[in-house]
């Protein structure tokens, strides 16, 4: 999926190290187990790496995930069978924060819609759309990690009037610090005008964001995601766009990828779609691809990975 592999390669080939890639997308498990059964590393992105997958290989030694969500993986599997798992957490930080930034603007601003209009011929000096400021408003944040924390300190100079943190696990004093509120999430829901959703996907993330939880938002409320789709219910936001219920959307991850083109969130003006795209810059592809092929250069060189995430 990159522009190409010479990265890798740079850092890998001195240790005897041959880069081969995929003749094509492993979608399957069982596309993985044809492919890289005989590996002594695997780099991988979305691809299932599963327990049949794990136990199928001769000999590998580490999984290396090019970017930071583990759920693909199965990573107690992996513990029995002392395979590192390793992740590469910062290459990209500023770069979602970026787009959840660009697609919450975006949405405040209607910048597709009115592209929309002027390219049909609709020049509009006067509107009465439903579009309103940033300046004064509250933020909600639901997670609290490296991302969401970026997003934050670039959010400030918009001067909101507060700034609602929901995360269970990061300290009250650490949120105070930064000049956030830490709250529930019924508060961050019923309270805020726009909502950025910077969680990983876990059970207890699974559709964190569900019908009952779109009907605690304002009529006004944004909502932005460039975690995870599952983290809401696809269903129940296409339902609530549709109804009104909150004003319009951000999104660049999807419950099931790709997104369908009869999917019904297509067609809705008040929502701005991109496809898992708000990691790449020609600056974070690089930091990405070098970060995990710098893992598997540490383990076949008979160290641990700096991010292992499935320690033993």
């Amino acid at each position: 999926g990159y522009e190409n592999y010479d990265h890798e390669r740079e850092i890998l080939e001195p240790l005897d190290a041959k880069v081969v890639l995929s003749p094509k997308d492993c979608t399957t498990e069982e596309d993985v187990i044809a492919v890289a059964g005989d590996a002594d590393a695997i780099f991988v992105r979305e691809t299932p790496i599963g327990a049949r997958v794990l136990e199928s290989f001769e000999h590998c030694k580490i999984v290396s995930r090019y970017g930071v969500g583990l759920d693909n993986i199965d990573l107690e599997t992996a513990r029995k069978l002392r395979i590192y798992v390793s992740n590469v957490p910062e290459y990209g930080t500023e770069d979602v924060s970026d787009h959840a930034m660009a697609l919450l603007l975006g949405c405040i601003r209607t910048l597709l819609v009115r592209d929309r209009n002027l390219r049909r011929g609709i020049f509009e000096t006067d509107i009465s759309a439903p579009i309103y400021r940033t300046t004064g408003k509250i933020l909600g944040i639901v997670g609290y990690g490296k991302i969401a924390r970026a997003f934050h300190r670039k959010w400030q100079g918009f001067l909101p009037d507060r700034i609602l943190i929901y995360d269970p696990f990061v300290d009250r004093g650490q949120i105070e610090k930064k000049g956030a509120e830490k709250v529930n999430l019924d508060t961050v829901l019923a309270e805020s005008d726009y909502i950025s959703i910077h969680t990983p996907l876990t059970p207890e993330t699974m559709h964190l964001i569900d019908e009952a939880a779109l009907n605690k938002m304002k009529n006004t409320a944004i909502l932005i995601n460039t975690s995870r789709g599952a983290v809401i219910d696809t269903q129940a936001l296409a339902h609530a766009l549709q109804e009104e219920q909150i004003l319009g959307a951000g999104l660049d991850v999807f419950e099931n990828e790709p997104l369908q083109p009869d999917h019904p969130l297509v067609g809705m003006p008040n929502v701005i779609l991109t496809s898992h795209v708000a990691w790449y810059s020609k600056d974070s592809a690089k930091d990405l691809q070098t970060g995990a092929a710098r893992e598997i250069q540490r383990v076949l060189s008979g160290k641990t990975p700096l991010n292992w995430v499935n320690p033993w």
